[in-house]
């Protein structure tokens, strides 16, 4: 039989003493600190803020202290200024496992966790910036194991202390393992930790006087970034398009739904550098919009500083279904980007490994009143930025006027590719602001129309270090012959131009400073078709026309192409007279020329002669040769064009040399000679024929009737056959008609020469 226990009562009683004596010791330690320590702060507190609270709960036995309804106010009676002028409303702050003899002997705080629920804080700005340093007498070490802010609002006030500066609403702060000492008290971030989690609500802040920055919310961890909502938006009078005046820079406005960084890792640097580094970034369809600004004056902005003032490292940026406005200069939609190793060594340049747009909608806009950089504007351009790839993948892009609205330019399914690309300052100066060196370009189609007159469109294009290909290029009329005449005032050509490829081995272009240049080693274009329409129903145009030598020496720009090459071609020339029963048609067929040294006379002294030599099927049966020179230097506007005519049936003349001659032929011309040297007042030269059974008929100048005597005359004087002999004249001076093209004169002297040579009238 087991004993009955019995409980040693005196144990009992001590134990039960113990207890009660702490739970009295926790009360009395309650009721005293309740007591004592809001004198003991109150006399403790060197700062500049008063702190005070509604209720004090502390509890010995897990060493834990509350306040709650705590206010966080400048002393009334502080002498000096403000180190931070601020207000705090706290619901409750709550500090569990504190070493109070600690707090109290060296006041060092080391707590499990402090919990600050509800905080609302104004901070209010200095009109003036105050560098006096202050030494506090509290202690400078602090540890805690968990640190939790929860819903707090900050606000940042004007130094009205009306106006909202910025806002921060609903915000949580996590932190673990915060240590907080006089060596982290220098550093820019003064407490370390070993992970942190942060949310909040709606965010706004006000950039500058004519813009605001607001997102819905954010969530950052130790290496992940979300952020909701982001906008930048300006104020209507900025956004309306105008141009202003503005003593501040206008940020580009902004909206994205979503922003994410993923992988982390900033802060400050040994030298106490701040650095950012990610491994991905991605926006989704955001929305950027830069408008132009005009500043009053050089000296209302800041000091040129860098584009980026700190270390950057992000191996990814992602942007899909963007959209950027660029204000009078480009429209892009479906802005898909990825780029990758960006980095930036600050002072020093940014680089990018690549960048490639794909499938993105290009506007760009047209406008007669562009500006141009100057020295001041580029000075504030310091970065040297270098990109080694980038790529545009199966873009459609336009060029559109900028009033109106009306399209310029369509270019289908563009893939564009730019190597070694490097702004710097002084490239930033130039009319092409970068350097580059391999270039790739293609697109299935173009459609350009330059005016209300003229379309022009191409096949593909492809433009690859310098070689050039153009297929199906075409420049065709919009109107019909009879909607062009009665659009004229005065006599104009109209054209209509075919190729099927033009084509380039080395295509060089760009500037040299401020000045344009193309130069060409060698120019292909192969079965070009052009008819030229006038029509001589609209008055005559009594502008002078230039010659070609002319035209090129005053190109403003460096033109050098050295050799063309036209190769089964056809051109024809069609004119038509309120008489005339339909256009009297001129046709070259078979048309086949090389023409060398097509160099403008920009900034030269000396340019080699232009050289034509041609070879075509004058009226689809004759075959004609000719030479053509002139240099573009010589200002008397010389020339010299010589060649052969070969077995052309006279008939064929008739819609051109009776107006003029006022004549019909018919017979055999077997070969045509000339050689005539001109300038710009008058030529002369040589002129041989050679014909069999010609016959001519004369027609009165005044009704237009035959002339049937004259006719009989002419023909019984004028031998019907040469045979083998040339009947050959030195022709009479022919002055040019001035507001008549170099053709018009060419054609004047071969009717002076068939004056001479058939006529005796």
């Amino acid at each position: 039989m087991s004993k009955k226990f019995k409980p040693n009562k005196k144990l009992l009683y001590i134990t039960g003493g113990i207890l009660l004596f702490l739970v009295l010791l926790n009360f009395g330690l309650n009721l005293w600190i309740k007591a004592k320590v809001p004198a003991i702060i109150e006399e403790q507190n060197d700062t500049a803020y008063h702190l005070g609270f509604e209720k004090l709960n502390f509890s010995l036995l897990n060493n834990s202290l509350s306040l709650k309804e705590v206010e966080l106010t400048p002393k009334k009676d502080f002498e000096g200024n403000l180190p931070i002028d601020f207000t705090a409303k706290v619901d409750e702050i709550s500090i569990v496992g504190v070493n109070f003899l600690k707090l109290l002997r060296q006041k060092d705080l080391s707590a499990f966790s402090i919990r600050i629920k509800k905080p609302q804080v104004v901070y209010y700005k200095s009109e003036t910036q105050d560098t006096t340093q202050s030494n506090s007498k509290l202690g400078t070490h602090i540890h805690v194991s968990h640190f939790k802010i929860t819903d707090a609002n900050f606000k940042i006030m004007e130094s009205n202390r009306e106006t909202l500066s910025s806002d921060i609403e609903n915000l949580d702060i996590e932190l673990v393992g915060v240590n907080l000492s006089k060596r982290t008290l220098e550093k820019n971030i003064p407490f370390t930790y070993e992970t942190f989690k942060l949310t909040c609500g709606n965010v706004f802040h006000q950039m500058n006087p004519s813009q605001k920055l607001k997102s819905e919310g954010f969530k950052v961890t130790n290496n992940q970034f979300i952020l909701n909502g982001f906008e930048i938006s300006s104020l209507d009078s900025t956004s309306s398009g105008e141009v202003h005046q503005l003593k501040h820079r206008l940020l580009p406005e902004t909206k994205a739904p979503i922003v994410t960084f993923t992988g982390l890792d900033w802060g400050f640097d040994k030298s106490d550098e701040f650095y950012f580094k990610a491994e991905t970034l991605k926006f989704d369809s955001v929305d950027l919009k830069i408008y132009e600004t005009k500043n009053t004056n050089k000296d209302s902005l800041t000091d040129p500083s860098n584009l980026i003032p700190f270390e950057l490292d992000i191996n990814k940026i992602f942007f899909q279904n963007a959209k950027l406005s660029i204000q009078n200069a480009w429209d892009i939609q479906n802005l898909n980007i990825q780029a990758h190793k960006i980095h930036n060594a600050k002072g020093e340049k940014i680089t990018i490994e690549s960048i490639l747009l794909d499938t993105p909608k290009i506007i760009a806009f047209q406008s007669k009143t562009a500006k141009r950089k100057t020295q001041q504007a580029a000075s504030e351009f310091i970065d040297i930025i270098q990109i080694k790839d980038l790529q545009i993948k199966d873009a459609n892009f336009k060029l559109n006027q900028l009033n109106g609205n009306r399209n310029l330019l369509k270019v289908d399914h563009l893939n564009f590719t730019m190597k070694e690309i490097e702004v710097n300052p002084k490239s930033y100066l130039e009319k092409i602001p970068f350097l580059y060196k391999n270039v790739l370009l293609t697109a299935n189609s173009l459609d350009y129309n330059p005016d209300n007159v003229y379309n022009l469109k191409s096949g593909k294009i492809s433009f690859e270090d310098g070689k050039f290909n153009l297929n199906q290029f075409e420049m065709k009329p919009k109107l019909s012959r009879r909607q062009f005449v009665r659009s004229l005032k005065l006599e104009k050509d109209l054209y209509t131009i075919s190729a099927k490829t033009i084509h380039s081995n080395q295509l060089d272009f760009g500037f040299e400073g401020n000045d344009f240049y193309m130069k060409v080693p060698d120019l292909n274009l192969e079965t070009v078709n052009a008819n030229i329409y006038r029509s001589k129903i609209p008055k005559d145009d009594p502008k002078k026309k230039l010659m070609y030598s002319k035209l090129l020496r005053d190109l403003p720009f460096i033109l050098e192409v050295k050799n063309i090459d036209l190769k089964n071609s056809k051109v024809e020339y069609e004119e038509e007279t309120l008489d005339s029963k339909g256009a009297g048609k001129l046709s070259f067929t078979n048309f086949n020329a090389n023409i060398k040294n097509v160099y403008s006379g920009y900034k030269k002294s000396r340019v080699p002669d232009v050289r034509a030599d041609i070879t075509t099927n004058f009226m689809n049966d004759s075959r004609l040769k000719a030479v053509w020179t002139f240099n573009p230097m010589n200002r008397s506007e010389k020339f010299n064009i010589k060649g052969n005519i070969y077995n052309f049936d006279a008939r064929k003349m008739t819609p051109f040399i009776k107006p003029y001659l006022h004549l019909t032929a018919e017979g055999k011309i077997k070969e045509v000679h000339f050689n005539f040297t001109g300038n710009d007042i008058n030529a002369t030269g040589d002129f041989g024929i050679r014909y069999d059974d010609l016959k001519l008929t004369v027609y009165n100048k005044e009704t237009g009737k035959v002339r049937k005597v004259v006719s009989t005359l002419g023909n019984f004087l004028v031998k019907s056959n040469t045979g083998d002999e040339f009947k050959e004249e030195r022709i009479e001076t022919v002055a040019r008609n001035q507001d008549r093209s170099f053709f018009n004169f060419f054609w004047n002297c071969v009717q002076q020469g068939l004056k001479q040579t058939i006529l005796i009238i």
